[in-house]
């Protein structure tokens, strides 16, 4: 159960891990700056690699959630800002 382990003193793997535990069907996403997941990580979950652009999280957010097609998130105004890389 989640009531013994808060965010920020576990990993997001942790959290995942633990989450799955409360909810088993819930969608998760790892976006991490790792090649590679830490050892002992069991979780096969989807993960996206920084850095990486709006686009590609809406993306990978869509096939997670299976999503209808949007328009493209490049063509939204506010996706030319240089803050809106992530």
């Amino acid at each position: 159960m989640m009531t013994d382990h808060v965010m920020p003193g576990m990993t997001g793997i942790e959290l995942a891990a633990a989450s799955r535990e409360v909810r088993p069907s819930l969608p998760i996403l790892l976006a991490t700056g790792y090649a590679e997941m830490p050892e002992g990580a069991q979780l096969d979950l989807p993960r996206l690699a920084k850095p990486y652009h709006q686009d590609q999280l809406r993306d990978r957010l869509d096939q997670l959630l299976g999503a209808d097609e949007r328009e493209p998130l490049s063509d939204h105004p506010l996706a030319t800002r240089p803050e809106a890389r992530l």
